[in-house]
């Protein structure tokens, strides 16, 4: 009851509101902070890797004076010139030297002027994230060999997830959910966190988020770990919510239940790299309600003809509102009752009984209430 009641308050704000802030869903802040780089394990890139991957709410494109590098020697730090390029949703911050096994450098990302803006009216400015982030990033020993990866999935559960929805931002649904995994080469496992990672299931690319306040990032799915992701179908969700999305045109979420084709691809921020894991089928079904048993033959549980059958179930008395007074629909007995009971009250006290048969009690309250005619 109270999902319902949020999703329809939710939609009737969003009615009143204007079209780009209906777009936003009422988001109410942009993305504050100063982004992050996309590193392996330590902090770590490949030699042969372009520049170092960025993502963040402001592109970087045309504000290259809000990144500094610095190459560190020792005690000494060096300054590195450097561009930003774009490559498919992903900004790199191109050094103009190529790296180098073993170096070690610094990168100092600073948030854009939106996100400025914002954090000088919020009020809350010590749980909000710095504006400004360095990352220290070391080159690997040896370069990166990404000839192969598979997709493993885990084994299906039924589980409640949150999900992006149009007009209310977010819903809550009972899902048939299964987890995915791609597995990389032992010597490509530590630079897990430097890829990215693309799921098409039948072919299209797969790619939910938990709110439509919630961006996901180039490269990653709405699942924590990198190279990780979870494919569902719906089992259960609030009909306000489904009625809301029918409203707006919106496609159900999730996979029709049944059998689908997943794959993953794996690529380097560059491209320089790109595979694709073999496809694996992956089913998708809700649990099903209990059916009835049927009895064998020759199992019937009727009684024989020289046991007696069982007394009838006395019939329950029509229930009593919780707001007046419920009345069932009297049967042929109840009828005949009644009239003898109102010849026999009549013959003793007639003007008592007109004003009794005005009234009917109910057992829930010792006030009486009129009789509706």
């Amino acid at each position: 009851m109270r999902l319902a009641t949020t999703v329809i308050v939710a939609s009737v704000a969003l009615a009143v509101i204007g079209e780009g802030e209906a777009r936003a869903c009422s988001c109410a802040w942009p993305q504050l902070g100063a982004g992050r780089l996309y590193l392996g394990a330590d902090g770590s890139l490949p030699p042969g890797a372009r520049g170092f991957a960025w993502a963040g709410a402001e592109r970087l494109t045309g504000s290259s004076d809000r990144v500094s590098v610095v190459r560190v020697e020792g005690r000494r730090k060096v300054p590195v010139k450097h561009t930003i390029a774009e490559e498919q949703g992903i900004d790199l911050i191109v050094p103009a030297e190529n790296f180098k096994p073993g170096q070690v450098y610094e990168v100092t990302v600073r948030e854009g002027p939106l996100a400025s803006d914002m954090r000088r009216a919020r009020k809350d400015k010590d749980a909000l994230p710095p504006a400004e982030a360095t990352t220290t990033v070391t080159i690997a020993a040896a370069p990166l060999e990404l000839t192969q990866a598979t997709l493993r999935a885990g084994a299906p559960t039924e589980q409640s997830l949150s999900i992006a929805a149009p007009a209310i931002c977010i819903e809550g649904i009972t899902a048939a959910a299964v987890p995915l995994r791609v597995e990389l080469p032992p010597e490509v496992e530590p630079l897990r966190g430097s890829l990215l990672f693309t799921t098409r299931v039948d072919g299209r690319p797969w790619a939910p988020r938990h709110s439509l306040c919630e961006p996901v990032e180039p490269g990653r799915a709405w699942t924590d770990e990198p190279g990780t992701d979870l494919v569902f179908t719906v089992c259960q969700r609030s009909p306000a919510a489904e009625q809301i999305a029918r409203g707006q045109g919106a496609t159900p979420p999730g996979l029709t239940p049944g059998l689908h084709r997943v794959e993953i691809e794996v690529a380097t921020p560059d491209r320089r790299a790109v595979v694709t894991t073999p496809a694996i089928d992956v089913s998708l079904a809700c649990p099903t309600a209990p059916t009835e048993v049927t009895p064998a033959a020759g199992s019937s549980t009727e009684p024989s003809a020289s046991e007696p059958p069982a007394p009838a179930s006395p019939r329950e008395p029509p229930p009593v509102a919780s707001r007046g007074c419920a009345v069932g629909e009297p049967g042929l007995a109840w009828l005949l009752v009644a009239a003898g009971l109102r010849r026999r009250r009549r013959a003793s006290s007639p003007k008592h009984v007109e004003k009794d048969m005005s009234f009917s009690t109910c057992p829930s309250s010792s006030e009486p209430r009129q009789r509706r005619a």
